[in-house]
């Protein structure tokens, strides 16, 4: 199915200077250009890219999430498992929230973007 010729994306050419370029560029803030110009003339809210912060947290809770995930199937294959299996693996599930937690705190004490 094609998208409809409104929702096509159309492209439009703006001439600058290298100096007004380097300008855009700085004011973007890691922002694609198109992404910074559009939200500035549009009056769209636009969200900062991910900081090297940011990732790690999400990475961190992917990684989490993996780790429900096995166990959940772990859990369903094995309805013998014994408690202290359960307990290590909630000590162990604990421990990975907890570093999500520091990392979002040192996050808030570095540079407020998180």
């Amino acid at each position: 199915m094609s998208r409809s010729k409104s929702n096509k994306a159309r492209h439009v050419t703006l001439r600058v200077t290298q100096n007004e370029r380097e300008e855009l560029i700085k004011r973007a803030a890691g922002r694609s250009l198109s992404d910074y110009i559009r939200g500035r003339i549009l009056s769209k809210q636009t969200r900062a890219p991910l900081q090297l912060l940011e990732r790690e947290t999400i990475r961190q809770l992917s990684k989490i999430s993996d780790l429900l995930t096995d166990y959940s199937q772990h859990v369903g294959t094995h309805p013998t498992l014994k408690r202290r299996e359960i307990i290590e693996f909630f000590g162990v599930l604990e421990h990975e929230l907890h570093t999500v937690r520091f990392s979002i705190l040192k996050g808030e004490a570095g540079d407020g973007n998180c």
